[in-house]
């Protein structure tokens, strides 16, 4: 069995080692929900966890830059620049906000808003999305034009295919090798070599291996990388440092892999996740850039 951890440790080598974390558990809340859709901009100086908390709301996260991790049970998103996820009312979730993150946090009554399934599922927020919560934060819009602002920002959440949800296995043997795995990303023993370090046959491991995960070993492994430095670009790392961290010694397969499967090599994706958030527009700085999501396991 793999050591019991702190619950924060768990997931947190998904980002930059953050010792230095600020570490809240929230309230779940309870009573009546009196508004339709409600929320705005938020900003991180330092890497920031909520422990394990729920909703009465439907909740919808959007990253702006940086970048968000969002774990729900076994699962785990990392949500990229112009990525969002939709978390139903009532389901526990734990969400870690690297250093200098902005985002939207969006609430939405369940009795007025879509449901979208008992699970959390990625959506692809447009920039009029973002726009209108912003301008929904105003205390003094009258209740018509607040009414149709909410009902045109409902209906432009959509769900999308690709997603960045990986699962994290807590069954033996796979747990054991998951955790040496987030340990050390750039761990390269074969599916062979961790059959025989956990005493299985390696088509019996690839077999336990894809029950447990949804995902053959090698398409697991690659995920699980491509998140990590995905987490560790965002914190401003040097692209070497995270090509070396998460297994490839040369720089360059790591950036043409990355590119393949972001559809931005590291360095841009850096670049988008570091600039501001559309709170920025009033000095005429452009937009970051989005990165395509992984083509892993489907968000719902």
């Amino acid at each position: 069995m793999p050591p019991d951890r702190d619950p924060v440790e768990n997931w947190l080598p998904w980002g930059s080692p953050s010792q230095d974390a600020l570490v809240v558990q929230p309230e779940d809340a309870s009573g009546d929900v009196d508004f339709v859709l409600a929320g705005g901009p938020s900003r991180t100086h330092q890497p920031v966890v909520w422990l394990e908390h729920s909703h009465r709301t439907h909740e919808v996260l959007v990253a702006l830059s940086g970048l968000l991790t969002v774990r729900a049970g076994d699962d785990v998103w990392a949500l990229p620049p112009r990525n969002g996820l939709w978390i139903p009312a009532g389901l526990p979730h734990a969400v870690r906000a690297g250093t200098d993150s902005r985002f939207l946090t969006v609430y939405l009554d369940p009795s007025r808003s879509r449901d979208l399934g008992p699970e959390p599922v990625t959506v692809a927020p447009s920039a009029l999305f973002s726009e209108l919560v912003l301008h929904l934060t105003s205390q003094d819009m009258p209740d018509e034009a607040r009414h149709h602002a909410e009902q045109v920002a409902i209906h432009l959440l959509e769900p999308v295919t690709a997603s960045t949800r990986i699962t994290v296995p807590t069954v033996e043997p796979v747990a054991r090798i998951v955790h040496e795995l987030l340990d050390d990303p750039g761990d390269d023993r074969t599916l062979a070599q961790w059959a025989r370090h956990v005493g299985l046959s390696t088509s019996t491991l690839g077999r336990v291996f894809r029950r447990a995960s949804g995902q053959p070993f090698g398409r697991w492994r690659l995920h699980l990388r491509m998140n990590v430095a995905m987490a560790r670009l965002s914190e401003g790392a040097r692209v070497s440092d995270v090509a070396d961290a998460v297994g490839y010694t040369s720089t360059s397969a790591f950036v043409a892999v990355f590119r393949r499967e972001t559809g931005l090599t590291p360095g841009s994706f850096r670049d988008a996740a570091r600039s501001p958030d559309d709170a920025s527009r009033e000095s005429g700085e452009g937009r970051p850039q989005s990165a395509r999501l992984l083509t892993g396991r489907p968000s719902a």
